[in-house]
């Protein structure tokens, strides 16, 4: 059973016909792709980005997509907003759990047509993905489109920071300095002042030496143009954008801190 997913342009020269022929186990699950290139679907290419990873066993022709965060605060995050996308999006029904002797919590999907799709369709990266990590070139033709993937890597690999008790801060973190260029670089031109430093870091996983990237924005009108043009889904973000909303608004209208 062939499926023709899309047509896409690359480059603006070429045109990518892609065909996947899903497996005897896609089938009986009913395996689905979206008919067009949303939000939600950028969305979740983010989040991939962030803490997923896609791969492929060639001895065991295995094939993965596994995703996973910080069991402290991501339950949520990954119950209530991805489970439910992973449904709308692909027709999949997962069930998060934790992983890596319960020091992560996450989804891992097993299909051979996703990890297709993903990789060779939409462009995210297959294995090792630090050295190939950037913006998937099928979401920059739109701002909204790129936007909802910048929402998706800042709910997995930003933090939203109050100091002082009221001066936002929103910093990423990620060991590829390519993709910290292109997401300077895009945010750049839409407003956003951005700083990029360099940092050597400690890889708590390995505890190892690693060296990171940081890109980080500050101060009231960077954190409203963020919330107006790209936001926090995350639920653990919710409490902190609320708060920040109150005294922005209250700042500008003349009352203080």
């Amino acid at each position: 059973m062939e499926k023709i997913l899309y047509s896409r342009s690359l480059n603006n020269k070429s045109v990518l016909n892609m065909k996947i022929q899903l497996t005897p186990k896609e089938r009986i699950k009913q395996l689905r792709f979206p008919k067009e290139i949303n939000k939600e679907l950028a969305y979740f290419c983010g989040v991939l980005a962030g803490d997923g990873s896609i791969g492929f066993n060639q001895k065991k022709k295995d094939y993965w997509i596994k995703c996973v965060g910080n069991p402290a605060d991501e339950k949520e995050f990954y119950n209530e907003l991805i489970e439910p996308m992973i449904k709308q999006l692909f027709n999949l029904e997962i069930l998060p759990k934790s992983f890596d002797k319960d020091t992560t919590y996450g989804f891992n999907i097993n299909s051979k047509s996703l990890v297709k799709y993903l990789t060779e369709f939409i462009g995210l990266p297959l294995g090792k993905k630090y050295d190939k990590l950037k913006i998937p070139d099928i979401f920059l033709d739109s701002n909204e489109l790129t936007n909802s993937f910048i929402c998706g890597v800042a709910d997995t690999d930003f933090h939203l920071a109050v100091r002082k008790g009221y001066y936002p801060v929103i910093s990423g973190v990620s060991k590829s300095e390519r993709f910290i260029r292109d997401l300077r670089e895009f945010l750049e031109k839409q407003g956003f002042k951005c700083c990029m430093y360099k940092r050597d870091d400690n890889d708590k996983r390995f505890n190892k030496p690693a060296i990171t990237y940081r890109l980080e924005l500050s101060g009231y009108n960077q954190f409203l143009r963020w919330t107006n043009l790209i936001g926090f889904k995350h639920p653990k973000n919710q409490d902190k954008i609320k708060l920040l909303i109150e005294l922005a608004n209250k700042k500008n209208s003349g009352g203080g801190i």
